[in-house]
């Protein structure tokens, strides 16, 4: 057993530590998602002149996604499928909304650190799927 493996197991075993993390991934994407909501008609337009195709249609998927993702990892329930979605759409919305090589500095300085930001959450997330993998494939062969 690996300390990566030991330590996964070690956290299955202490439901606290595990969804303080949850809960503190789950801030960002449920207000996000909240927010396009309340600010809908704003978040057309900034995504029509991103070039995101059908904005409104594309804005209901990532505040379903934001809300949806969020409360499974808040309750632990279809954290896989939570994961895995919110990673993908962390990755997809860096692509369109922080194309930093397309701009001139000064916002292509923020847009850069947004990016990077973006990929960080997505690799927390990938990280703590594969962690969660592990620990299904131990539990299906023991």
């Amino acid at each position: 057993m690996t300390l990566d493996t030991k330590a996964a197991t070690w956290l299955a075993r202490k439901p606290a530590f595990l969804w303080l993390p949850r809960l503190m991934l789950a801030a960002m994407f449920v207000e996000s998602g909240v927010d396009k909501l309340l600010h809908w008609q704003a978040y057309v337009t900034e995504a029509a002149a991103h070039g995101i195709p059908l904005a409104s249609l594309s804005l209901s998927l990532a505040a379903i996604v934001e809300i949806i993702g969020s409360a499974a990892l808040i309750s632990g329930v279809f954290v896989t499928p939570a994961l895995l979605a919110l990673a993908l759409y962390s990755l997809t919305v860096s692509f369109f909304y922080f194309d930093f090589w397309n701009m001139v500095e000064p916002a292509s300085i923020m847009a850069r650190k947004a990016f990077l930001k973006n990929l960080a959450v997505a690799g927390g997330l990938l990280s703590w799927w594969a962690l969660t993998l592990g620990n299904r494939h131990s539990e299906i062969r023991a």
